[in-house]
């Protein structure tokens, strides 16, 4: 069973939730903004359902609630951020911003981030940077989750990337992805909603496949494309753990099993002003032209529209903004004592 909620109410929930538990009201609507979109976009590993585990972190100081972003180096074109331990959407927000004003003046931002912890979609900074006329990338480091090829431990995260392009009269391209075959996020929500998982998502302990989600969050995630994907990971976790000088691999605690020491996720931003390579517009033309041709490709039998990266999902997000969230029992359930325990308002149907 689901609850259907709209948009507006739960971002509201969201925000209050997040004032009432100790973050100003500027940071709990950063909070509100990625969360929610994430749900908007179908993308319920990394929206509200992740609420629970936020919360009982900060309550239990792991979570600094009033953490101020603190610059430890910085160029006109770079920078690395102290994030304080603060929650994830609040320090990549504003790291994202930072990003786009150095590239506003110098065609290009980077800025890496240490004592972050997990920050949502990556797809959410990356479009923020997409909506400034820019190429947005942003990455994340995780908890270690797969392992190497030919190893038999965990040693490395599934660390999740995003770039997004901007178009003209057509959706901008985004594309999101951890190195993972799928993100740990819906394991956990398969599991909290007592669903079958797919056998090529995990492995379990001993490294046989699973469709038991408890059992696969015991074992190992499959890297998407083999070697492939552990490469990426590689290269992800370097821009954004060993760059930064945040935690990597083995030393990058759990969000839900490390409940004694704050995370020290990395993160890394990056924006590309059009004006660097030129007229903005022109590009976006270029854009328009290139999307064009894809969709109007010759299709496959019984396929009657070829997507571009994103493209779901920013349609689903249009639907659901008209026709409300779908939240499952399983995961409202939590978000209902969390009203009730901070006298929050909650409405739903």
């Amino acid at each position: 069973m689901t609850v259907k909620v709209d948009h507006k109410e739960i971002w509201q929930f969201v925000a209050d939730l997040f004032q009432a538990a100790g973050t100003t009201r500027e940071n709990a609507q950063m909070v509100a903004d990625v969360l929610i979109r994430a749900d908007l976009r179908g993308i319920k590993s990394h929206g509200v359902s992740r609420i629970p585990i936020y919360i009982k972190r900060m309550e239990m100081g792991l979570v600094n609630s009033r953490a101020e972003i603190r610059i430890l180096h910085e160029t006109p074109v770079s920078a690395v951020i102290d994030g304080g331990y603060g929650l994830g959407q609040i320090t990549a927000t504003k790291a994202m911003k930072l990003a786009i004003e150095k590239a506003k003046t110098c065609g290009v931002g980077m800025v890496g981030m240490n004592k972050s912890h997990h920050y949502g979609i990556a797809a959410f900074y990356s479009q923020m940077a997409a909506e400034e006329d820019m190429i947005g990338f942003s990455c994340a480091n995780t908890t270690a989750l797969m392992a190497a090829p030919g190893g038999a431990s965990k040693a490395i995260g599934n660390s999740p990337f995003s770039f997004a392009f901007p178009a003209g009269e057509q959706m901008p391209v985004i594309f999101d992805a951890a190195c993972s075959a799928v993100a740990q996020g819906k394991i956990i929500v398969a599991n909290i909603n007592g669903q079958k998982i797919p056998d090529n998502w995990a492995l379990d302990r001993e490294g046989n496949p699973t469709t038991d989600p408890a059992e696969a969050l015991k074992g190992f995630l499959l890297p998407m494309a083999g070697p492939k994907g552990y490469g990426i990971a590689v290269v992800m976790e370097i821009l954004a753990g060993v760059l930064s000088g945040s935690d990597t691999g083995v030393h990058l605690g759990s969000i839900y099993n490390d409940l004694e020491n704050p995370q020290d996720c990395g993160n890394f931003f990056m924006a590309v002003d059009l004006k660097t390579f030129g007229d903005p517009e022109a590009f976006k033309n270029r854009m328009d032209g290139y999307i064009q041709d894809m969709k109007n490709g010759k299709k496959a039998k019984n396929i009657k529209e070829i997507f571009m990266p994103g493209e779901i999902e920013l349609k689903k997000e249009i639907k659901a903004r008209k026709d409300g969230i779908e939240i499952e029992d399983d995961t409202f359930a939590p978000l209902v004592e969390l009203a009730k325990k901070y006298k929050v308002k909650l409405n739903y149907k």
